[in-house]
């Protein structure tokens, strides 16, 4: 078998076999799987052959996590994929697996995970204006990663991730995330469901979120949301546009109201795949998918009478507690509520080296901010709203957040409040202050 040997040799295969890889995603269709395990024979073989490995150097969004590596492998193993056939090992050969993935977001559960009986190897590929996508597979379960999302302090356990490959359709490489042109370009990927307009159900209200890294030209999306193998007797989709806002959804995709099928509207120019994944329908489960729904549909109104209900349920102390850090909460929102740019320095103190100048490249699309040290505040946001927070060169400040902790062996407890601020000569920081004289005591 032919093997890399070199980056010219290699980008001169990449070239001359454009053409071939196009072929190939559209031949091999996803419905003609072959087995499991001749899929990794097929890998273990090629993995086995490589002589070469590439060292490359990414960054991870939404995190510090620094690339892995990678084999490289020759396009002559395309002999190999065609004895077999089918759209899985088209993507097996050319993609990192969901487990490789894992390895490079260093999540030890997720890799078990997607190497168990439960993963679904999907790997089909569409391409639709200027990118390519690969759904490469799926797994859904309780406890799956090392990174569980939580809200409002409690986990979300039962969850789904799903691996995307994110190409440009021309072959030229996604940028990197160290790059500047990183971030420039935005995506949504979101799932939703026949029978739910999805512009009210999709990944914002299912608890979605994602990370992501960019390895030999290509975006890896590992995403998730709360477990869809409710769902799996409807069809259920999956979908990446190209930009990542709750009103592409209307935009580029359509709801028969009929059928409750979902589907890509042909006159959207540009990015809108969309996948329908082949999830068990023996797991789904039709109660909890109807408890599910209705949770997400409570007014806040409904959500309050319920948690009045579960607080009825403790002991006294525990009530007490509770009620004391809410009306500790409130009087520190009231707080914050009047500082601005002239006495936050008269009634609040900074901690100590926590201030750090935030980057601002103005002509990108985003920007990232973070307090100095490894704890503290960070986030990002697109440079639209971060131009609405500061419109012009005057002197400012935004709340970021802010909270209280207690605990302490005395009864005490501290608040913090996280800002960002602009100075008189234009720089811009990041910085966590707290408050110099205020009781909290209710």
């Amino acid at each position: 078998m032919t093997m890399i040997q070199n980056r010219s040799e290699r980008n001169c295969v990449d070239r001359e076999s454009k053409h071939f890889d196009e072929l190939l995603a559209t031949a091999l269709t996803p419905d003609v799987q072959p087995e499991r395990a001749l899929n990794e024979q097929i890998l273990r073989r090629a993995k086995e052959e490589a002589q070469m490995k590439e060292e490359m150097k990414n960054g991870l969004k939404m995190s510090g996590r620094r690339s892995g590596k990678r084999m490289a492998v020759a396009a002559a193993i395309a002999a190999a994929v065609l004895a077999v056939g089918g759209g899985t090992t088209y993507a097996a050969w050319r993609y990192l697996t969901p487990q490789e993935a894992a390895a490079e977001l260093k999540d030890k559960k997720l890799v078990n995970a997607f190497s168990g009986e439960d993963a679904i190897l999907v790997n089909e590929t569409q391409t639709y204006g200027d990118y390519r996508t690969t759904l490469i597979g799926i797994v859904s379960g309780k406890e799956l990663t090392d990174y569980a999302m939580t809200t409002g302090g409690e986990i979300r356990a039962d969850r789904s991730y799903w691996l995307l490959a994110i190409e440009h359709a021309d072959g030229t490489p996604m940028p990197d995330t160290g790059s500047p042109e990183y971030g420039t370009e935005t995506f949504l990927t979101s799932p939703f469901i026949q029978g739910l307009e999805p512009w009210k159900y999709n990944v914002y209200t299912f608890g979605g979120g994602y990370s992501e890294f960019v390895q030999d030209g290509v975006m890896y999306r590992m995403a998730e949301c709360d477990n869809l193998e409710l769902f799996a007797d409807k069809e259920v989709y999956l979908c990446l546009a190209d930009e990542n806002s709750a009103g592409i959804i209307n935009e580029a995709y359509s709801y028969d109201e009929t059928t409750g099928k979902i589907g890509r509207k042909e006159t959207y120019d540009g990015c809108n795949a969309l996948f329908t994944l082949p999830l068990d329908r023996a797991k789904a489960d039709p109660k909890k998918a109807e408890s599910y729904l209705k949770s997400l549909d409570k007014t806040p109104e409904e959500e309050q009478a319920e948690m009045d209900q579960e607080l009825e349920k403790l002991p006294e102390s525990q009530r007490k507690e509770i009620k004391e850090g809410e009306a500790q909460t409130e009087a520190l929102g009231a707080f914050v509520q009047t500082l601005t740019v002239d006495n936050i320095d008269e009634l609040c103190e900074k901690v100590a080296d926590s201030e750090a100048v935030v980057d601002v490249d103005w002509d990108s699309d985003w920007v990232e901010f973070s307090t100095a040290g490894e704890a503290g505040s960070s986030g990002g946001m697109r440079m639209s709203e971060f131009e609405l927070l500061f419109p012009d060169d005057a002197p400012r400040i935004s709340i970021l957040g802010y909270g209280i902790s207690g605990g302490g062996a005395d009864g005490s407890i501290s608040a913090y409040i996280s800002v960002l601020r602009r100075y008189e000569d234009g720089t811009i920081t990041c910085v966590d202050y707290v408050p110099k004289d205020l009781d909290f005591q209710p």
